[in-house]
């Protein structure tokens, strides 16, 4: 299995909804780790309903030695509601705060969920939110398997994707990373696709290279709740996405000399 990093650049773009999707629609075990900065785990609200009491973060394991981060992910790993034995979520901090404490462990903490993702045959998803919001994540991005970065199709997400997506692609660059990274779009809109003009060929003018992947659905109604079945557009679109990233991840893996497959 593999360790995917779900990230953007600018306001809210799907990356939590759809790593929640992920987690119900595949048919792989799947690890939830919510690290957004901005705090209050949109994951407990979305898949408890807000009934989960917010008692365990991700910032726990830190005060362990890094030897014990594997032990202690799992001890923290709620079970997610309709996939008890398939599904497990590590809630981000509970304010922005605390997430300036998690930087300095993000190296020790992305190579056990990287030994996670290997040893135990599970998809570990981080959900990162926006980048910049709490420092640097580099050291985590340098386990990962692929580096996805979410963008609204708009064209004011896609100017801030223009300008922000090179500095992103020479920090992977620094950690030897960059063909992990991939753009993921979330297109059209109930409004009406005037909306949203742009598609994943335009979109792949302005990456510089960067692959565009499998595009997500929007739709702000689906994306914010759990109840909306499995063959309704926008999961259907997720599970393309999951086809889409595993051969990335395979792309990425044979440019980089690694051996094998990740999923």
């Amino acid at each position: 299995m593999a360790l995917h990093i779900f990230t953007s650049l600018s306001g809210a773009p799907g990356v939590t909804s759809t790593a929640m999707t992920r987690a119900h629609v595949s048919d792989r075990p799947t690890l939830l780790v919510e690290a957004d900065p901005a705090g209050g785990s949109p994951m407990l609200c979305i898949g408890w309903g807000g009934a989960h009491p917010h008692n365990r973060s991700i910032l726990d394991p830190a005060v362990h030695p890094p030897g014990e981060y594997v032990e202690r992910v799992w001890e923290l790993a709620i079970p997610l509601p309709g996939r008890e034995r398939e599904a497990r979520l590590v809630p981000t901090v509970g304010m922005t705060a605390q997430m300036r404490s998690l930087m300095g462990v993000f190296g020790p903490l992305g190579e056990a969920l990287a030994r996670i993702s290997l040893d135990s045959n599970v998809d570990v998803l981080v959900d990162l939110g926006r980048l910049g919001a709490a420092g640097s994540s580099t050291q985590l991005w340098a386990h990962a398997d692929t580096v996805l970065l979410f963008t609204d199709s708009t064209l004011q997400a896609l100017n801030t994707l223009a300008v922000g997506l090179p500095s992103l692609a020479d920090e992977l660059d620094g950690v030897g990373a960059r063909h992990r990274l991939a753009v993921v779009p979330v297109l059209g809109d109930e409004k009406g696709a005037s909306n949203r003009p742009y598609g994943t060929r335009e979109i792949s003018g302005i990456t510089g290279g960067i692959p565009v992947l499998s595009g997500v659905a929007r739709d702000a109604k689906a994306a914010g709740s759990r109840t909306w079945g499995k063959r309704g557009r926008y999961p259907v679109s997720v599970k393309r996405l999951i086809a889409s990233v595993d051969q990335h991840a395979r792309s990425a893996n044979d440019v980089m000399g690694v051996a094998g497959a990740t999923a």
